[in-house]
């Protein structure tokens, strides 16, 4: 999921209103099976296939990813406008960090995008909230081929036994470092320990810092919130707390320290550290600037256990309150048809379809790590994680405050937001 701020203005609109000039072929509750009813109403790739007419908007957040995967977007929806004239796309790209708030306040006043396309951050809260289109009837549909939707996917897309994502892909978090700068990748907190003064970590609170953060305290043996009451229980233990200590203790030793991973992709690629932790999403650009340099091993298994980020799946929403989220929903699927899905897999996407595979050996290490990721949660309570958790992550970098009483507060905040 790239938490980056986006340097492209919401306004500044990619308008795709032609023809492409050529049509080159490019752990949450299961969700429950579908009534017959809703068997037959889920649409067909046949009737996908049929020609799309109409005007269409569609949000994505790739522009400050790099230039690949925003390039391979625009290719798809060009490839899918090829294949219906009738069909008018406008893309914009929005600020990731004014994405989901933008969407559901838009959304919420009745307008906003027919659909957007997102790592499965606010899902539970926007589907509560009744923002996204219960897509329950595409599960057969998704599950078989020509989409072959793996169950994982399926089931991170559902809330509350109803499907409101058409997922995309699945993404986690590891570790992107240059091999002629660290031979030999740093396995565990103490190897990254050793390694200090070459590695970065992204932490700042409007850059996702509680999202980089989450495949940390398994290490330490932490856990953030009980399974099935979603009451915040990271204050129990000290694994939390012990991750958040390690973290400034490598700050100590030297490890550089970022408010977003733009500024950290940065110096990867100047050489001024030689790795930090980040998603797919970067994969492409990394690749084409250092090529066999480029390697991707898992976070640091430390003293409590293995690193497990959260693994959850990209994927397109369908605004409820649009007037056409009928032709919305047909548009997705045949963006996520395989000659144009594989678009978005050779630049590091991990495909939720299990018959397709990266190209990219990156993409294809990154696809080997994603069992070990701990499947992110759709428990309405995790929406009180993000803004608590991100500013404990800054005090106790920034201001020295002590990671235990860090730890609490956030805790406390949280299951007062929550009402536990």
């Amino acid at each position: 999921m790239n938490k980056t701020t986006r340097l492209v203005s919401l306004f500044g609109a990619l308008a795709l209103v032609t023809a492409a000039c050529s049509s080159a072929a490019t752990t949450a509750p299961s969700a429950a099976a579908p009534s017959a009813a809703a068997s037959a109403a889920a649409p067909s790739a046949a009737a996908s296939a049929a020609g799309l007419t109409g005007s269409l908007t569609v949000w994505e957040a790739y522009g400050a990813s790099g230039t690949s995967e925003k390039d391979a977007f625009d290719k798809m929806v060009a490839n899918v406008m090829a294949a219906n004239p009738g069909l008018t796309v406008t893309v914009t790209d929005v600020p990731f960090a004014n994405l989901f708030t933008n969407f559901e306040t838009q959304a919420g006043a009745g307008s906003g995008p027919d659909l957007y396309i997102a790592p499965n951050d606010n899902l539970p809260k926007e589907a509560r909230a009744g923002l996204l289109k219960d897509v329950s009837s595409l599960i057969p549909t998704l599950t078989a081929a020509p989409y072959s939707s793996s169950k994982v996917s399926i089931d991170a897309a559902t809330v509350d036994g109803k499907l409101y994502e058409i997922p995309e892909s699945m993404k986690a978090v590891e570790l992107f470092y240059n091999n002629t700068m660290i031979t030999t990748a740093p396995a565990t907190t103490a190897d990254w320990m050793t390694n200090a003064k070459k590695l970065g970590w992204v932490y700042g609170a409007n850059g996702g810092g509680s999202y980089y953060l989450w495949g940390l305290f398994s290490s330490f043996g932490g856990t953030i919130m009980d399974a099935t009451t979603g009451k915040c229980v990271a204050d129990q233990g000290g694994g939390v707390a012990a991750a958040l200590k390690w973290l400034a203790d490598m700050k100590a030793a030297g490890m550089q320290f970022y408010q977003n991973d733009g500024d950290a992709k940065a110096d990867l690629l100047s050489g001024k550290i030689a790795g930090f932790i980040d998603g797919p999403w970067q994969s492409g650009d990394l690749t084409k600037a250092l090529g066999t340099k480029l390697s991707v091993a898992a976070g640091p298994t430390g003293p409590g256990g293995d690193w497990a980020p959260l693994t959850a799946p990209d994927g397109f929403y369908i605004n409820a309150a649009s007037a056409n989220a009928d032709l919305a929903t047909q548009f997705a699927l045949q963006m996520l048809l395989p000659a144009n899905e594989q678009l978005f897999a050779n630049v590091g996407h991990l495909p939720a379809n299990t018959t397709l595979q990266p190209t990219d050996p990156i993409a294809q290490a990154f696809s080997a790590l994603m069992p070990k990721g701990f499947a992110r949660p759709t428990l309405k309570q995790l929406d009180n994680y993000w803004g608590n958790f991100g500013n404990a992550l800054v005090a106790v970098i920034d201001k020295g405050t002590d990671p235990t009483k860090a730890v609490a507060d956030a805790c406390a905040a949280m299951n007062k937001a929550n009402g536990l």
